[in-house]
């Protein structure tokens, strides 16, 4: 008696088998250990999936580094999506926003033709 082919199956099928099999170590003893140990993925958190669209020439790059890191192509774009969320979400310093108040203040006396205070 041959196993499922779980290669041909969808999810809900292969969920189903697994539900309805009385005995699984046959399948089981088919299997083969994992060349090295499964990394748990990024975030401590429940994951889902997002779909994007990317030019070709990025994934390939995206595996190419993957592959040297020896890590996944979603664990480096996660990794790139929370150094940007990171970057855009972090507070303003105390001398960068004053600066940028510089900036402001040099551009509204700049219209107006008035210096404005400082505060």
């Amino acid at each position: 008696m041959s196993g499922p082919n779980f290669e041909r199956m969808s999810r809900d099928d292969v969920l189903a088998w697994f539900d309805r099999a009385d005995d699984i170590s046959p399948v089981i003893a088919t299997m083969d250990a994992a060349p090295e140990p499964v990394r748990r993925a990024a975030g401590d958190g429940p994951m889902m999936l997002a779909s994007i669209r990317l030019p070709v020439a990025t994934v390939e790059q995206l595996d190419a580094l993957a592959e040297l890191d020896g890590v996944r192509r979603s664990d480096i774009v996660r990794e790139a999506l929370a150094a940007y969320l990171r970057d855009r979400t972090s507070p303003v310093g105390r001398d960068e926003a004053e600066r940028a108040l510089d900036v402001l203040r040099r551009v509204v006396a700049g219209r107006g033709g008035a210096q404005v205070e400082a505060a």
